[in-house]
Formats: C-alpha cells, sequence, structure tokens
C-alpha cells in the first residue's frame, strides 16, 4: 500500500515526501530502529517510482520532546531544525505557544501540524499569525482546504490562507488509499483558482521548499 501511495503521490505531480509517522504518548509508539528500517526498505522502492523520500515524525508535544530529539528517539524533519508538532483537538493557546517558544529556544522550528484542527485556533483565527510571528510554521491538511472535512474548517482555511500565506505550508496528512488519500492535486487546483497561483505558488512549493532545501544540505 505503501508503493501504491507513493506512485499516486508521483501522479500528482509530487516530487519528494517527509514520512512523519506519529508518536504519542500512551497512544502511538516510535521504535526508532523498526522506523528506520522500514523507511531504508521503502526508500529503495521510491528511487525505482522517481520520488525522494525523508524521515521525520509527527510528534504530539509533551514535556519530554526537547531530550526525545536530542537523543534520537523521535526524529525531526530528516534530522535537521523543523519539527512537525500536533497537539489535542482541545489543547489550550497558551499551550501551544509556550512549547512554540521552549522549541524555538533550543534551534527547533515548529511546524503546527493541521492548525485547522484545534479548536482555540478556530475560535480565533488571528492566533495563527500570532504564532507565525513567534517564528513558528503553520501546517494545514489539504482535505480540510477543499472542505472534506466541513464548511466551517474549510471557511478557516480559505481566511488564513488569504493573510498568512508566506508561512504555511500545505500538506496531504495522507495514512492510507482509501479512507485517507492524498488530494494534493485538488488542492493545488482549488487554491490557485480561489486564490490566485501566487498563494498556490507559496503553500505547495516555496514554502515547503524552505524545509526541501535544509534536508537537502543534510541529505
Amino acid at each position: 500500500e505503501a508503493i501504491q501511495m507513493l506512485r499516486d503521490a508521483v501522479e500528482q505531480g509530487i516530487t519528494a515526501i517527509v514520512l512523519t509517522p506519529h508518536y504519542r504518548h500512551g497512544m502511538f509508539k516510535y521504535q526508532t530502529e523498526l522506523v528506520d528500517a522500514h523507511f531504508a526498505e521503502l526508500k529503495k522502492e521510491a528511487e525505482k517510482i522517481g520520488i525522494e523520500l525523508f524521515l521525520g515524525c509527527e510528534y504530539h508535544v509533551n514535556s519530554r520532546i526537547i531530550e526525545y530529539l536530542q537523543q534520537g528517539r523521535c526524529h525531526s524533519m530528516a534530522g535537521g531544525k523543523y519539527v512537525l508538532t500536533e497537539y489535542s483537538y482541545e489543547t489550550e493557546y497558551a499551550y501551544i505557544v509556550e512549547w512554540t517558544r521552549i522549541l524555538l529556544r533550543n534551534g527547533y522550528i515548529p511546524i503546527i501540524a493541521h492548525a485547522e484542527r484545534y479548536e482555540c485556533m478556530l475560535r480565533k483565527p488571528e492566533r495563527i499569525e500570532e504564532i507565525i510571528r513567534f517564528g513558528a510554521f503553520v501546517q494545514l491538511n489539504a482535505d480540510s482546504v477543499i472542505g472534506k472535512i466541513g464548511f466551517r474548517v474549510k471557511r478557516f482555511c480559505n481566511m488564513i490562507l488569504k493573510d498568512n500565506y508566506e508561512s504555511l505550508i500545505i500538506a496531504s496528512d495522507a495514512h492510507d488509499m482509501d479512507e485517507r488519500p492524498s488530494h494534493m492535486d485538488q488542492c493545488y487546483t482549488y487554491v490557485s483558482k480561489k486564490l490566485g497561483n501566487d498563494v498556490a505558488q507559496a503553500v505547495f512549493i516555496q514554502n515547503p521548499g524552505e524545509v526541501a532545501r535544509e534536508l537537502s544540505r543534510l541529505s
């Protein structure tokens, strides 16, 4: 199924993917040696298909995140300074701010995963601009942008894309080929038509390119 997902990504015009298996204490284990072994196996297949793979982690933030990153128990984005950070839907905004600042002080750049899921952001969209001013990137899911998660979330995504696209990244959050497939091509078409080519280029190419250039220096 992973190989099928890679082929589907290539058909959608994607040239590189950072794989971000979950780590969440008490729910999703991150067995580093096993993850690394599976990644090495899949990377060989990806080279045959014509897509570049990097390894990261979607880290559900807890008090040990700095320790775990520094010890290599969980991966940053390909070992670089970017870290994909996830929170619970009901997380308080103050907690997100606190850990964003802690990560920044320790030399990491947080990418706030699927920011449209957090009620504290949905209630006050201006918080997205504030978190960006601290130095973080913000990631939105393609399905949320095109309306597959509902009108409220779609409206929120459109609102923040207009004003904050220079620090936003849209990603697939794909998990499989059936229930959570990638709709990146549909989302690119939608953003380009709705908000213009400049916005689409920023959130699909230029901003992810900032991360990709960091990865290229490390690979």
